[in-house]
Formats: C-alpha cells, structure tokens, sequence
C-alpha cells in the first residue's frame, strides 16, 4: 500500500495538537488500537496499531497504521503510511497452501487496513468542521447511572472512582452531559450550567 495524503484548511482558533489528540481517542476508542504520538520538527506523528495476540497476526487481521500531520499556515496536510502487510501476506501464504481458511482473513484484514486511511480522513474533517468540539444532542443516548461517569472520548460510562476509561484507556474526568463542564467526581450539580447531575 501506498502512502496517502490530504489537505485540510484549518479553522481559526483549531489546534494541531487538538486534532492530533481526537484522532488518538478514535483510534482507541473505535479500532481499539494502541495509539502513540510524538512532536515532531514539522508536526506531529501518530503511530496505532492493535495489540498483538496470536490469533489476530496469524489470521492477518491486527491492523496497524503510521499518521504523519504537518501543518503549513491553515493547511493541514496529513499523510499516512503504510501499515502491517506482512503479516497478511504471511497468512495469505499460509491459507493458501496449509489452511485455506486464513487465507480469507488474511484478505478480510486487507481490505479493513486498505478502509482505514479514508476513515481517518473523514474523522479528520469531521473534526475540523465541528472546531475541535464534540456535540452533544440532548435526549440522546443512554441516561447515565449514578455513581458512573461517561468517557469523553468514547462515551462509555465508568465508575466514578476510575481514572482511565475501561474501553479506551482516555483519562476520565466528571463532565456535566448538558454542556461538558468539568466537575467533581461527587458533584449533584453542575456549577457551570446548573444541571441536576443525580
């Protein structure tokens, strides 16, 4: 596979690193992938990958992925490289002439790592059209349980004692779901909205 580019005009006020951070949380979050990143001299680079288990890299389906984004003025240019080919073609090789069944994994997870690159570019538009912030609909989703609090990054709800989100690994803290104020994890209120918590 190819490297794969694209641009994106910046909106005012949109930071690189904000950008950078809500890819991490989808990666996590909706891949379930182990996310790192790193500042570089002209941007910043996002390396993912899903852990590695026995049965994920011998049927070639762990995806893997390298995001590089360079910011020049409002353009944002982003890149991404290659991912984890070699185990796909290992269980392709392998299925075609021992178990034919990784053979179809192999390709499965081939055309998912092929997919990815264009979900992370949508993700990214996505993120720059909503300037950075996540939107909530009121009346949406599941009511959150008291004594819970929900992730910010992949909405699932947590004990209120746990400091990193169970599904995603994103730091928790207490928000209020109206307008996403931080608050005490013990707050019956939100002091910024006036929301009734419990």
């Amino acid at each position: 596979m190819a490297n794969q580019s694209k641009s994106f005009r910046m909106m005012p006020g949109l930071e690189l690193e904000e950008i950078v951070g809500s890819v991490e949380a989808y990666l996590r979050g909706e891949k379930y992938m182990e996310t790192q990143s790193s500042a570089t001299t002209d941007g910043f680079v996002l390396q993912a990958s899903q852990p590695k288990d026995g049965w994920k890299t011998i049927s070639g389906t762990r995806l893997a992925i390298t995001v590089q984004f360079m910011q020049v003025s409002d353009v944002l240019n982003v890149t991404i490289g290659e991912g984890q080919w070699s185990d796909k073609l290992g269980a392709g090789a392998i299925g075609w002439f021992v178990a034919w069944p990784l053979a179809i994994t192999a390709g499965l997870g081939a055309v998912r790592q092929k997919k990815l690159p264009a979900e992370i570019f949508a993700e990214i538009e996505k993120i720059i059209m909503l300037g950075g912030r996540q939107i909530a609909i009121n009346g949406a989703g599941a009511k959150v349980k008291e004594g819970m609090i929900v992730c910010p990054s992949c909405k699932t709800q947590n004990n209120a004692g746990f400091k990193f989100c169970k599904k995603c690994g994103a730091r928790l803290q207490n928000n209020c779901p109206d307008c996403g104020y931080p608050l005490a994890p013990d707050a019956h209120f939100c002091t910024n909205c006036g929301k009734k918590l419990v």
